[in-house]
């Protein structure tokens, strides 16, 4: 099935064309409310009086932060699984490390991964964006990596389809950060999956499809999935100034995408030292072609604006 009109969307050569009227002032077509611990996100569909739930933010204290429920730009689909009993560590999006100084802070069974505080939450007519800050706490206690997630969720440009930017920002303390080789970590989209009857697929930037997927360098992957009679996916873009771009993937049995950060090897955050990575998520109802999606991509990576919205708040 063909993603719907999709193809005025893949010839758009910038952001400006992508979000018609952006910079003009207009009433708003998405809006955030902070409730409790979570963030939720509505938006309103153009030619539309209603508002739909997009996507809402957990950020429950001493806990790692993520995003879920996800739905489809049209508000009817939840497209991500939290806490799948195959991998319950595992919350729609969402970030993790693996042997960060030896430890596992993936499983959250070692060190904890937990959200601080929300640094900012600012809201457009077409977007709207927050920082979370999240420490990673090893076993003594100790904090030895702060991580700053600078997450932009954009107004749908139809029913179909709409875009999600989401940087990690990385900040060693006192001391140096040693990341150990895994294949798993960072980054992470986790759609659901039925045993039973197993149904996603996997596309890369280099034509790989399925399994053939997995631990492959690729500028982009994709998840899809049907969702009764309509399919859904989900790709993620690396950005090309990212440190390991092409980032090795991890593309699972179970429908999880990770740009993983650690894939081609050891490597080291110099104490009081940041390390940047931007990606964007794009969010579609249909199967889309390799040329599709590669022209999506083409867009982001012209992009060199660096963090979505601002750098990182010093200490």
């Amino acid at each position: 099935m063909a993603l719907v009109a999709w193809g005025t969307l893949a010839a758009a050569q910038s952001d400006n064309v992508l979000f018609a009227g952006q910079g003009q002032r207009a009433s708003p077509r998405i809006k955030v409310e902070q409730k409790d611990r979570r963030l939720m996100v509505r938006t309103q569909l153009p030619g539309r009086s209603d508002w739909s739930e997009l996507a809402a933010y957990m950020m429950e204290t001493n806990s790692r932060p993520y995003l879920h429920p996800l739905r489809d730009a049209s508000g009817r689909v939840v497209l991500t699984e939290d806490r799948p009993a195959d991998h319950p560590w595992q919350h729609g999006i969402f970030t993790g490390f693996h042997r960060v100084n030896g430890i596992n802070y993936w499983k959250e069974d070692e060190g904890r991964q937990r959200f601080v505080r929300l640094l900012d939450l600012k809201e457009a007519s077409d977007r709207v964006s927050w920082r979370a800050l999240v420490e990673l706490v090893a076993p003594d206690g100790n904090v030895v990596l702060e991580e700053e997630n600078a997450i932009t969720i954009h107004a749908p440009e139809s029913s179909d389809t709409y875009v999600i930017d989401f940087d990690v920002l990385l900040r060693a303390k006192e001391q140096n950060v040693n990341f150990g080789k895994f294949f798993v970590g960072g980054l992470a989209v986790r759609m659901p999956w039925d045993k039973a009857n197993p149904r996603q697929t996997h596309l890369n930037s280099n034509g790989l499809r399925d399994r053939a997927c997995e631990q492959q360098r690729a500028a982009w992957c994709n998840v899809e999935r049907p969702f009764g009679n309509e399919t859904f996916g989900i790709a993620v873009f690396d950005h090309p100034t990212n440190p390991n771009h092409p980032a090795g993937w991890r593309a699972d049995e179970q429908g999880l995408i990770n740009p993983n950060v650690s894939a081609l090897g050891d490597w080291s955050l110099p104490a009081k030292q940041e390390r940047l990575f931007r990606y964007r998520l794009l969010i579609y109802r249909g199967s889309a072609t390799r040329q599709q999606l590669a022209a999506r991509f083409a867009i982001f990576a012209d992009d060199s604006r660096g963090a979505a919205h601002g750098r990182s708040l010093k200490p």
